[in-house]
């Protein structure tokens, strides 16, 4: 594979920043970072800030950085975009070359003070660059604007299936951090993009990380990986339905939720046999009741078992209020009159409700495929989702097959690891009695069951030796209940925990 292009000299513009055939090796300077304590622990206990930098108290932060040292000083050139001096720069970034910096486009000199052109932010094991905010710029976002690392970026990198693959795709990658994560278990990983800036940025945050296995290709959704497959592709595409292209990596020229309908329609064909692809996406629809059916329809004759999940859904005043006060200045006189600019804009195309969401695809040739549509647990996921969406596909699969769930009564089942079980007792004869029983996950999506005190029984016995046949007749030797009743209220809640990823069959 050809070393990725770093994309200054393709800009139209000028305005890639990074030089980075001309920057060596990069190692010192995430030593110097490291050696001055500047990781992201330090920087949640001093900056304490969000994507959208609201909550970030600029004078605050710039009295709280005054005493000189290699810490304060790259919290004020690589946070707070302040100016330092020379000697404090070179210090702070001690072994690495303070020249080094300056030919690479990182840094600036400007007489004796030193300033920085982007973020350098550490999130997990990872170095980040990306554009500063735009509060702490003094200015609106430029319509190249880089972010980094935000929800978006997180409930994708949660919903991606980590396997161990051959080739992925990063669809509208900005500063590259889908890529990257995916570099870790992809040999080769293409990251797209519209945005040549957003390119050089994440061509830099490769090398920052050092990451050789990351292609960079300029171009409008599948249209650079047109004669691809893959064996997982993630998107996090312009999906915020607004009524003009300002921001690159928020707004996409076609109209309304077209985007996103045009990514979903068309991945099927990127995806190779198994290969599995995730999409965080926004899409306009008229009532609270009816957001599955236009993704529904998108879905339709796809090649593709899919799992469509809505996380929220927003009245346009809400959606475009919401949007309006993130990544700019608030601006008290033009808020109103953008406001009034969006909500026209969603009478004009007819939308009733806007909602956030994912869709997870498989590509698997059959017959006929399945669609699961549902709303996603309340709160966040805990961790990656990718061992729970793995025994979702299965349970589903398996479901699939039978035309009578009483055939689960046949199969072996084991409980996985990550769930929890609380139970309600009451006193009852000198003694507690199971009262209710509910399972939670501890890792992933928050799914919850509830379980009858019989059917907990039956679950505990579920180690992968026995089938649940045999589990639900020695529950009845001991109780002595129909069998009947007992194995239609076991392999009810069997379904449903399978469907939750809580059970997977042996």
């Amino acid at each position: 594979m050809s070393e990725p292009s770093d994309y200054r000299d393709n800009s139209p513009n000028g305005r890639c920043p990074f030089r980075l055939e001309r920057c060596g090796d990069l190692a010192p300077l995430r030593g110097a970072l490291e050696s001055a304590g500047y990781d992201q622990s330090a920087l949640a206990g001093t900056v304490k800030l969000d994507d959208s930098s609201e909550s970030l108290d600029v004078p605050a932060l710039v009295l709280r950085t005054a005493e000189r040292s290699p810490y304060n000083t790259l919290v004020r050139l690589f946070i707070l975009a302040l100016s330092v001096p020379e000697q404090a720069a070179r210090d702070a970034v001690a072994p690495m070359k303070l020249e080094s910096l300056v030919e690479l486009g990182l840094l600036q000199v400007v007489a004796d003070q030193v300033r920085a052109t982007a973020v350098l932010f550490p999130y997990d094991d990872l170095l980040l660059a990306r554009d500063f905010w735009p509060q702490v710029a003094g200015d609106a976002a430029l319509p190249d604007y880089v972010p980094g690392v935000g929800p978006s970026s997180l409930a994708l990198a949660n919903l991606t299936v980590r396997k161990e693959v051959e080739f992925a795709l990063d669809l509208g990658t900005g500063s590259g951090v889908q890529a990257l994560w995916a570099a870790r278990h992809a040999d080769r990983v293409i990251g797209t993009d519209t945005n040549c800036r957003a390119l050089n940025f994440a061509a830099l945050n490769a090398r920052l990380n050092e990451r050789s296995n990351i292609e960079a290709r300029q171009g409008s959704l599948f249209e650079p990986v047109s004669e691809c497959q893959f064996d997982l592709v993630v998107a996090n595409p312009p999906y915020v339905i607004s009524p003009k292209a300002r921001l690159e990596y928020r707004d996409s020229r076609m109209t309304g939720d077209a985007v996103c309908e045009r990514v979903i329609r068309d991945m099927p064909a990127f995806l190779r046999e198994g290969g599995y692809g995730t999409v965080i996406f926004n899409w306009h629809h008229q009532t609270t009741r009816d957001w599955a059916e236009r993704p529904s329809q998108w879905l339709r004759s796809s090649g593709c078992d899919a799992w469509l999940m809505c996380s929220n859904t927003s009245d346009p005043i809400a959606y475009a209020s919401d949007w309006l006060r993130r990544g700019q200045p608030h601006d008290p006189d033009r808020y109103p009159v953008l406001l009034d600019e969006w909500l026209a804009y969603y009478r004009e195309i007819g939308i009733g409700m806007i909602s956030w969401g994912a869709v997870i695809l498989r590509r698997r040739s059959a017959e006929a495929n399945w669609l699961r549509a549902e709303k996603a647990p309340s709160g966040r996921p805990t961790g990656s989702c990718s061992d729970q969406i793995q025994r979702v596909f299965a349970a589903e699969d398996l479901l699939d097959r039978f035309e009578d769930d009483r055939k689960l009564l046949e199969l072996a089942f084991q409980l996985t690891p990550d769930h929890q079980l609380e139970q309600v007792l009451h006193a009852e004869d000198d003694s507690w009695s199971v009262d209710t029983a509910r399972l939670s996950q501890t890792r992933g999506f928050g799914f919850v069951g509830q379980v009858d005190p019989l059917a907990s029984k039956v679950l505990a016995g579920c180690n992968g030796r026995w089938r649940l046949g045999e589990l639900v007749a020695e529950l009845n030797e001991v109780s002595g209940l129909d069998f009947e009743q007992v194995a239609s209220a076991c392999v009810s809640v069997v379904r449903n925990l399978l469907r939750s990823g809580f059970l997977v069959q042996r």
